[in-house]
């Protein structure tokens, strides 16, 4: 019931926050019937943050060659946290659909989101849009990509095509993907996928995020470059504080509500999931950290935010090693409560930094 009361919300949300676009059959010209970008480099790594990765790929296209960590803040990506009825907790707290498209023009360019549900449509518009020199960031179901039962939400940076199928790069090099965690130059030869697997894998994510479109492409062309900071250290900094809407928890807010369930009720958390949204989140924190470093120049409070994610990073190693080692009774449950309190306070203490420097 709750989830039919919420689609009419989300149907809305998707086209408020995307501003989707409808692919049109008189769109597209004639094109190669083979090609292939070699202008893309290829960056994987094993912390399953595929989005800011792709987007880092993408931009690389443009010459534009910056650590992760840039355009994670950007896009929000790795700022905050969420715990969603029927999904449970998650170290990221801004939707990266929505983020890609706040972080594009800081990079001098412009996203565009297009939809269809025709499947002959979609190939024709991804042959299209290739031939015109856009890698593709494509979202899909993992494990539909590489044959697996699990659903697992991603993207796939395409960079070329051929009759039968497309090349890609891939993200995040860790099961059930068989890569390795790379960094290569332009025009390395990619993975490989048929049409009918990318076209059931485009598909199933979008049943499994309930989208009022069957298939998706992005794309991101050159636009007017922004350099205001102001709004993203906004959204940022809320995105860490959060709160509670419809039911689910956003930010500092999520990591509570998590150290609450597990104080009362921890026969009902999946922990095998929580160990990988623990080792996410203490990677992704240190790397934050490592940002508000390099972002320092004269400003102390970004020294303090940084010391924040630090302090955030060591909470969750620690709870990663408790689930790990020593989850095992009534003591070590309130120990991972309290470092996940602590995480807490400590990233809502950077959300409050943020909102200063957006008002400053």
């Amino acid at each position: 019931m709750w989830n039919l009361m919420m689609q009419p919300m989300m149907r809305w949300y998707y086209r408020r926050s995307y501003e989707p676009e409808t692919l049109l059959a008189d769109d597209f010209s004639p094109i190669p019937e083979v090609y292939r970008l070699c202008t893309v480099p290829w960056i994987a790594s094993c912390t399953p943050v595929c989005q800011s990765t792709a987007l880092q790929m993408i931009a690389g296209h443009y010459g534009l060659n910056q650590p992760r960590r840039y355009f994670d803040f950007l896009m929000g990506f790795t700022y905050g946290a969420s715990d969603m009825p029927g999904v449970g907790f998650f170290p990221v707290g801004v939707d990266p659909e929505k983020g890609l498209k706040e972080a594009a023009p800081y990079l001098g360019l412009r996203c565009r989101y297009l939809v269809t549900d025709d499947q002959d449509l979609y190939l024709q518009a991804l042959h299209h849009f290739l031939a015109l020199e856009f890698p593709l960031r494509v979202p899909l179901d993992m494990g539909i990509l590489y044959g697996v039962q699990e659903s697992i939400p991603h993207n796939e940076v395409l960079i070329g095509y051929d009759s039968r199928g497309f090349e890609y790069y891939e993200p995040v090099c860790r099961a059930p993907a068989n890569c390795r965690p790379v960094h290569m130059q332009p025009g390395e030869i990619g993975l490989y996928v048929p049409n009918e697997r990318l076209l059931k894998a485009v598909e199933k994510e979008s049943t499994l995020f309930k989208y009022p479109w069957r298939y998706i492409l992005t794309y991101l062309e050159p636009g007017p470059r922004a350099t205001d900071l102001k709004p993203i250290w906004q959204r940022n900094g809320k995105a860490l504080i959060g709160g509670t809407n419809f039911g689910t928890h956003y930010g500092a807010t999520a990591t509570l509500h998590l150290a609450d369930q597990l104080e009362k009720e921890a026969s009902l958390v999946d922990l095998e999931k929580l160990e990988l949204s623990f080792e996410i989140a203490a990677h992704v924190r240190c790397e934050n950290a490592a940002f508000m470093h390099e972002m320092n120049g004269h400003d102390s409070r970004l020294q303090t935010a940084a010391t924040c994610f630090e302090q955030a990073a060591r909470c969750f190693e620690e709870s990663l090693y408790i689930l790990q080692h020593s989850f095992t009774g009534i003591a070590q449950t309130h120990h991972l409560a309290s470092q996940l309190r602590a995480a807490a306070a400590a990233e809502e203490t950077a959300g409050h930094i943020f909102l200063d420097l957006a008002a400053a």
